[in-house]
């Protein structure tokens, strides 16, 4: 089967002048289009069905590939969102228990009473009583990072019997139980209460001797994750399933979401997952369907003289001979549009799909096979928006990834708030602290203003001009340093020398600290600056169940900083104006 079709030319440079399709007489060109059989609908047929099978194969294996050791994980079925999976971060901490928030400590106590409780009211009092299990505000973060919440957690938790639940982690992980005066007669009963809470704790906060999750790169801020699925189902398509597992890959995940867009197709299969074979979850299914015609906002008519949106004019949308994407736009929207069609084929969520072959019935009642996944191997018609290795048509077949990404979530203020911006002028890039992490873990604002960059006044108020050894700079803002190591050019956090208290300040959030080591690489920051949030976030699964995570998200920001920092300079005496 064949189409052909008639398309108005002008002579002019112009667009609209076509779209317009102006004509002195539209009655007599009716006629002329009844007398030459236009209006007898014999040169094609309209799709009225389709037959599709598709195949698919869920999930199994998430691989978490970040600054340190790559972790590999199987997933369960009907797990947690992908999202919590990459950006997940510990905040129970038993290898040290003076880095836990304050507020996470005291709730995983509480949570452990309440437990215990309902088995043993008794051994619930001997943990409150038992003095290693005691909640003592003790913190790493410097004492400039407190805020009004810290200090009023301090007053009302000091020499109380709260409960600290890192610290029974921490005796846990030491002792494999509870202490036996603790525990009494009950002692295999409350293992197995205190096991159940253990993992409701992790579940909840995260428990490791690690901040950071192990998909944060943190030289690039950003993570990095793959994940695995089964080999495919063959369906009688010739794609065999000796094609082996299908490995999808996201390396520059900026924590904003993640979709079908953000991960790529790996080919050669991975060692990792070489061994994953077909599973129950695997299926197929033909289904038939109606097809019905794709449109969108603001979409052409499909014949002349017909109303259009009246917001909308094709015809008026200029371009150059570079803007290639806005002329294929304009193309398709003005010739193309009426011939495409929307016939959705229900996959299960948290699974890689194949379309395996499409058969569209028309008016006429003619069955055309459109197309096979065997035949997309050699041919590249219809794969834009498929995950697709880099060897591109001819390498694997072409899959649909449907992720079990989070629609919408709810998200907290953040706990810490960071900016990143170049300053051509000091010839630095700069580390913003807006909020950073109190001890009780609620973020502590980091103010600053135009007054921070005023030089202190001279001692004297006779000098006329003052001589400093450099210009100050808000307490907030930490200097990036270039250096040069032999895998590329990093940005690395300096002190800063602050003259009026002569002492060397530095960053107190713990975006920042993660760098002192290593750096950020000097491509990540643009001229617009970046912008990286650490936040609590909520969602709900189809299920019902309700998950809880905390993650960072990079953004871009609002452009060149300028902090005015100077070294060896002169200034008027503050004190004589």
């Amino acid at each position: 089967m064949s189409w052909a079709r008639i398309e108005p030319h002008c002579a002019t440079t112009a667009v609209d002048e076509g779209l317009a399709a102006a004509v002195a007489d539209p009655l007599w060109f009716l006629l002329r289009q009844w007398q030459l059989g236009e209006l007898t609908g014999d040169d094609g047929g309209t799709p009225v069905s389709l037959d599709v099978q598709a195949s698919w194969s869920p999930f199994a294996r998430f691989r978490a590939a970040g600054s340190g050791p790559a972790t590999t994980v199987d997933l369960a079925e009907d797990g947690e969102p992908v999202e919590r999976l990459v950006e997940r971060q510990n905040t129970l901490t038993p290898d040290d228990p003076a880095r836990t928030p304050w507020a996470a400590a005291v709730r995983a106590g509480r949570a452990l009473l309440d437990r215990v409780a309902e088995a043993d009211p008794a051994a619930a009092e001997r943990i409150r009583d038992y003095p290693a299990f005691a909640f003592t505000p003790e913190t790493t973060r410097p004492a400039e990072a407190a805020g009004p919440d810290d200090d009023l957690y301090r007053t009302l938790l000091t020499g109380s019997r709260t409960v600290d639940g890192v610290r029974v982690f921490a005796y846990l992980d030491q002792h494999g139980g509870l202490p036996p005066e603790v525990t009494g007669d009950s002692g295999a009963d409350l293992a197995e209460v205190v096991a159940r809470w253990r993992t409701a704790m992790d579940a909840e906060w995260g428990i490791g001797a690690v901040a950071a999750p192990d998909s944060w790169i943190g030289d690039r801020l950003e993570y990095s994750f793959a994940l695995a699925a089964p080999p495919l189902p063959d369906g009688g398509t010739g794609v065999a399933e000796s094609t082996g597992p299908v490995v999808l890959a996201g390396s520059e995940y900026d924590g904003s979401g993640v979709s079908w867009a953000q991960v790529d197709a790996v080919d050669p299969v991975p060692d990792w997952a070489a061994d994953l074979t077909g599973g129950p979850g695997t299926g197929t299914r033909i289904v038939s369907l109606l097809p019905a015609p794709l449109s969108y906002p603001s979409m052409p008519a499909d014949r002349f003289w017909e109303f259009e949106d009246r917001r909308v004019s094709l015809g008026r949308v200029g371009g150059g001979s570079t803007d290639l994407v806005k002329i294929l736009a304009v193309d398709f929207a003005t010739v193309f549009s009426p011939d495409w069609y929307l016939a959705p084929v229900e996959v299960p969520v948290g699974a890689v799909a194949r379309v395996d072959w499409v058969v569209v019935r028309d008016t006429f009642g003619f069955a055309t096979l459109a197309g096979t996944a065997a035949g997309e191997q050699t041919s590249r018609f219809g794969r834009q928006y498929r995950a697709e290795p880099d060897g591109g048509a001819g390498s694997a077949p072409s899959y649909i990834a449907v992720l079990p990404s989070v629609l919408a979530s709810l998200t907290s203020a953040p706990s810490e708030d960071v900016c990143f911006q170049r300053d051509e002028g000091a010839n630095l890039a700069w580390a913003v602290e807006q909020a950073v992490p109190g001890p009780s873990g609620r973020p502590v604002t980091r103010d600053w203003s135009l007054a921070d960059f005023e030089p202190p006044p001279a001692n004297s108020a006779d000098a006329e001009l003052v001589w400093r050894l450099s210009t100050p700079v808000p307490r907030s803002w930490t200097p990036l340093v270039a250096t040069q190591p032999n895998d590329g050019r990093f940005l690395l956090p300096a002190r800063m020398f602050d003259t009026a208290t002569d002492e060397l300040r530095s960053a107190l959030g713990d975006l920042v600290a993660e760098l002192r080591g290593r750096g950020i690489r000097d491509e990540e920051i643009p001229p617009e600056g970046i912008r990286v949030r650490v936040q609590d976030q909520l969602c709900r699964t189809p299920d019902g169940r309700t998950w809880v995570w905390r993650g960072r998200q990079k953004d871009l920001w609002r452009g060149e900083a300028s902090s005015g920092l100077r070294f060896d300079d002169t200034t008027p005496n503050n004190r004589n104006s």
